[in-house]
Order: C-alpha cells, then sequence, then structure tokens
C-alpha cells in the first residue's frame, strides 16, 4: 500500500528500532511476517476481535465460551497428576473455576497468592471437577474487584509466529499509532474521501485495530473499504507506472503494404467476421507505432484467434522481421504450425517449428535458420526462450495461453528480440475469459482487444449440471452422440485414485467407461505419457479413430477437434476457471 510520502522520511518509514522495545530476537520474530518498518507493523491487519469490554459472572460461564472474568484466588496448587500443572482456583459472588497453567515459573506461583484478584481472558473448557480455563490471558488486579476496565475497545488478535505473543504485537501496534497517526500521509483527496463517506487514513487503522466495541460492526467495514481502496489505486498506478516506462522503450514500426494479408484472406473458403477484422485493425495500429505493442487478445475457443494472429504475423513478415509463436504444449503449437502450413507456404512464407523433441543435425538447421533471418514464422514451445535460441530480426511475439507461462519465461522469449535498442511487439491471446473490471484491475499495463463474435453456424454451447445419481442417463447421452458420428471427452482432476480426495481417477474412469460402453472406442491421455505417447492418442483422437477420450486437464490447452461435441467434466468443482 502505498502510505510513505516522497521527499522526508516520516515516522511511519522509520526503522522497527524507532519502535520501543525491540531488539534484535523481536526483530527476527517479526521479519517472519514481513515486518521491517513501523508502516508494516500498522498494516499487519487483525484476524479477529475478542469482547473484553464486558465482564461474564463465573456462574454464567458455558463450555466453549470465550470471556473475560475476574475472581477471587481460593488456592494455587501444584498438580503431579499425570501432568505436572499449576491450579488455580477462582471463584466471584455467582461460582467458582479453575486456571489450569502447565507451563509456569515459580514466580508465577509466588505471585498467585489467595486473597489476590485475578483477571483472566480464555476459552472455557470443561474440567474433572468444575469449568477451567487452560494458559488464559490474566493480569493480577492491584485495586482488586473494582478496578477499571482496561478499555472500551475490542481486542485484536493478530496472525503470529512461534515465541510471538499477541500482547507484544498489540504494544507494537499501539506503539506505531501513537507515534504515527498524526504525521500519516493521506494519499487519498479529501473530496474523494467525502464523496465515498471513507475515514482518512489514520481513523481506519484505529479503528481496524482498536475498534470501540460499540461502534464495530458499522465503523470497520468503512475502514476496511479505504485500505482496499488505497491497495487498487496503488497497483493500478504502479501498472501505469510500468506502461510509461514500456512505452519509453523503442520497437521496430512494423508498416507494410498488406499484400500479404490480402492475400491470405482472398485464399480463405471463409469471410472473417467483423470481431476479427476488429480486433487485427487494433493490432495493426499498435505494430505501425514505434513502441512495444503489449496487448491481450481474448476469444472463445473456435472464435478465431489463430487467423488473427496469422494475419498480424504477415504484417510483420512483409515488413522484414520474424515473427515467433509460442505455445505451451507440443500438441497446440503442432496444431497452430499446421494451420500455418495451410496458410502461409502459398503466399511464400515457410514457418518453421522447434519443440523439445528436435535435435542433432535437425536442431542445428532449424537453429542456423532463426539465426541467420531465413526462418520468417517460427512456432515453437518453451524451446524458443532457450540460451541457444538467436533470432536475427525479431519483430513480433505472439504468446498462446499466456497463463501457462510464467513471468521470467515471456520475458525471456521477448529478451530475444531485445537488442538495447529495439524491443519486440508481443500478442498475448488466451480463451479465457476476463471480466472487463479485473481485467482493467490485474492487465491495466496491457490493452486489450475481444473477439466477442463465432464465425457463422457455430452452435451455442450448453452447460449442464448433472447430479451422480443420473450417471446412466450421462452414459446414454454419450452413446447417442458417437452414434451420430460425434466424439466425446470426459475429463477427470486426477490421473489415479487418491487416499487423500475422493475424486475419480482418469485411469479407473477409462477402465470403467471401456467395459460400460464396449460399443465405444475409449482412449485415455494424461500429464504422465510419453510427449509421442501423448501425441498418438491425441492424433487416433483428431482421425476419428477414437470415440471417447478420457483425460485429465492436459487438454486444456486448445487443442482442435471440431467433431468433439460433448464434453462431461468429472468433479467440475475441482477445476479453476482457466481450465
Amino acid at each position: 500500500m502505498a502510505t510513505v510520502a516522497a521527499g522526508r522520511p516520516t515516522a511511519v518509514a522509520q526503522d522497527l528500532a524507532s519502535l520501543p522495545g525491540v531488539g534484535p530476537a523481536l526483530r527476527g520474530r517479526l521479519a517472519q511476517l514481513g515486518i521491517h518498518t513501523a508502516a508494516d507493523v500498522l498494516l499487519h491487519l487483525p484476524l479477529r476481535y475478542e469482547d473484553r469490554s464486558r465482564l461474564v459472572p463465573i456462574g454464567a460461564l458455558r463450555a466453549g465460551q470465550h470471556a473475560l472474568i475476574r475472581g477471587r484466588i481460593e488456592a494455587a496448587e501444584v498438580s503431579q497428576r499425570r501432568r505436572r500443572a499449576l491450579l488455580v482456583s477462582l471463584a466471584d459472588a455467582s461460582g467458582a473455576l479453575t486456571v489450569r497453567l502447565f507451563h509456569f515459573r515459580p514466580p508465577q506461583l509466588q505471585q498467585l497468592q489467595p486473597g489476590r484478584w485475578l483477571e483472566c481472558y480464555g476459552e472455557v473448557r470443561p474440567g474433572p471437577a468444575r469449568l477451567e480455563m487452560v494458559h488464559p490471558e490474566y493480569r493480577l488486579l492491584a485495586a482488586g474487584a473494582d478496578e477499571p476496565l482496561p478499555a472500551a475497545a475490542l481486542t485484536a488478535v493478530y496472525p503470529s509466529t512461534a515465541g510471538l505473543t499477541q500482547a507484544t504485537l498489540r504494544r507494537l501496534v499501539g506503539a506505531a499509532l501513537a507515534r504515527c497517526e498524526q504525521v500519516l500521509p493521506d494519499v487519498l483527496p479529501r473530496s474523494l474521501r467525502e464523496a465515498e463517506h471513507l475515514p482518512d487514513l489514520a481513523a481506519a487503522l484505529r479503528g481496524l485495530h482498536q475498534p470501540e466495541a460499540s461502534t464495530a460492526l458499522d465503523a470497520r467495514p468503512a475502514a476496511l473499504h479505504r485500505l482496499a481502496l488505497e491497495e487498487l489505486l496503488a497497483h493500478h498506478l504502479s501498472l501505469r507506472q510500468r506502461r510509461r516506462q514500456r512505452q519509453a522503450r523503442r520497437a521496430p514500426s512494423l508498416q507494410a503494404s498488406g499484400a500479404l494479408r490480402e492475400r491470405l484472406l482472398q485464399s480463405l473458403p471463409f469471410a472473417p467476421t467483423g470481431a476479427q477484422r476488429r480486433v487485427v485493425d487494433e493490432v495493426l495500429v499498435d505494430l505501425a507505432r514505434p513502441h512495444p505493442m503489449l496487448r491481450l487478445l481474448q476469444g472463445d475457443v473456435g472464435s478465431g484467434k489463430t487467423l488473427v494472429a496469422a494475419l498480424v504475423a504477415l504484417q510483420a513478415v512483409e515488413a522484414g522481421w520474424q515473427v515467433a509463436i509460442m505455445a505451451p504444449t507440443e500438441l497446440l503449437a503442432e496444431q497452430h504450425f499446421r494451420n500455418f502450413c495451410r496458410w502461409l507456404p502459398p503466399l511464400g512464407v515457410e514457418p518453421l517449428w522447434l519443440a523439445g523433441r528436435h535435435g542433432g543435425k535437425a536442431r542445428d538447421a532449424i537453429l542456423a535458420d532463426i539465426a541467420s533471418g531465413r526462418a520468417q514464422v517460427v512456432v515453437g514451445t518453451h524451446a524458443l526462450f532457450q540460451e541457444q535460441v538467436r533470432f536475427a530480426r525479431l519483430g513480433l511475439v505472439v504468446i498462446d495461453e499466456q497463463h501457462r507461462f510464467g513471468v521470467h519465461q515471456r520475458l525471456a522469449l521477448r529478451a530475444k528480440g531485445d537488442d538495447g535498442a529495439l524491443s519486440p511487439h508481443q500478442l498475448i491471446m488466451t480463451a479465457t475469459p476476463i471480466p472487463r473490471s479485473l481485467a482493467m484491475t490485474f492487465y491495466a499495463d496491457l490493452d486489450t482487444s475481444v473477439i466477442d463474435e463465432l464465425p457463422p453456424g457455430r452452435t451455442p454451447v450448453h452447460t449442464l449440471a448433472v447430479p451422480r445419481r443420473r450417471r446412466d442417463e450421462l452414459l446414454a447421452a454419450i452413446v447417442a452422440t458417437c452414434a451420430r458420428g460425434e466424439q466425446a471427452y470426459w475429463v477427470c482432476p486426477l490421473i489415479e485414485e487418491s487416499e487423500a480426495l475422493a475424486l475419480s481417477a482418469a485411469s479407473d474412469t477409462a477402465e470403467e467407461l471401456a467395459a460400460a460402453l464396449p460399443q465405444l472406442r475409449v482412449g485415455l491421455v494424461h500429464g504422465r505419457l510419453k510427449s509421442r505417447d501423448k501425441e498418438r492418442v491425441m492424433g487416433a483422437f483428431q482421425r476419428r479413430e477414437l470415440d471417447l477420450l478420457v483425460a485429465t486437464t492436459v487438454i486444456e490447452v486448445g487443442v482442435d477437434v471440431p467433431n468433439a461435441t460433448l464434453m462431461v467434466i468429472d468433479h467440475a468443482e475441482r477445476l479453476g476457471l482457466a481450465q
């Protein structure tokens, strides 16, 4: 959260040593929680609260209750039964209770003398003879039963670590609040706070750390909203700053006549949709600029993202630059390669495929073609960003299913075309639906294009939730689908049966379905298969040599089998949105 003003450091930016009682040992424990400054202390928010604002008579206690009590010590003795413990008998006018301490020191036994008054907070538990509190937080009352309660505020309970007590955390928070609340810079303008009915930063922090018991339920949402808004604002501004830094870099201006694009469009047996044409135009505008494009292309499966990639790749090729197209799996990369092999060679552009399987002289020849610039369009997997791969003039990088790659992997591929003076343009494609609000939050440094129109003839997808008791009906629907000459998937979350999770496993499901549906040809594919075995099974499915394919999420990234019209997802609750 951006809460420290530029210029002279305020108390909030000071080291932990500025807080009383913080030595090397305590500093090390706080570091385990990510707390290094006074600001970190203030932003270490409570997990929950305990109401210690009112006393509960001992006679009114119930097992399982958390309560604040006061009582007079009737007796204190060390019990040696089974496990050594200090037992303290407390009583008030309504009843009596036992405080049990397993870990204690001799000075505690000397302090807890009969006749003194003790205040305890903890969980009430049933004991051998009566109710007990085991290791409650307690304090001796110098003024006896009439001593005022510590405060009317709720007591915060914080995330902690071994050796770091709640009392220590509360003390540090109190010291940080007392020192910082008057000088905490507030980055939100007063007009915005007033319009949103939000407290200032100091008031929000105090309301979260030390909420008044009478107003906690009303004030806490506004305080949380205040911090959340500032955190989102800081995140958004950091992404905008990153966008400005990217736009300050130089990129090749990929301007061309568009002759190759037009020839490809004329050769297609179909017309692109309006959404595809709109997205291509948006990308072409970016490519013509002398700054690196970073555009996210969203489109449902079958919406035509691959054609868009081919059209903008031809713009780069015609401008005299190379294009790298990266997919997360060899199956998907090969699918892209086959599509490009249909479209590009008639235009005089020979696509090249680089995958991990390539080795020896064949790999050396591929690397030589890439390094010399003879390879104009290179399709591949993670192999594309390996150190041995050198591009002569990389002008455009297209990354499919970008969520399957790490940030460093994407940066490594971009670096292939970064010669210190020019950076390549990037087009990132995904079939995962990303709501506009989420895209604005997490992808504010990206421009976004959406293919929101499916090609003519595409039937809408119907999604149904089917209970397990209707499994026989589901199997009948699969048989009927395959009888029409169509194919089906059955997706499982696991490869093999798990003792920890009561889920259907792909290997067992394939055996069960093969036995239950002997008239169908059932195949199995999962991530543990060798690449060539995986491709053999998927190839058989694509060639319609299999009717039903049982699979794990290895098939999640866009393998194109138009004849597969039914997909059963077992335990769909175990899969995320992207899957």
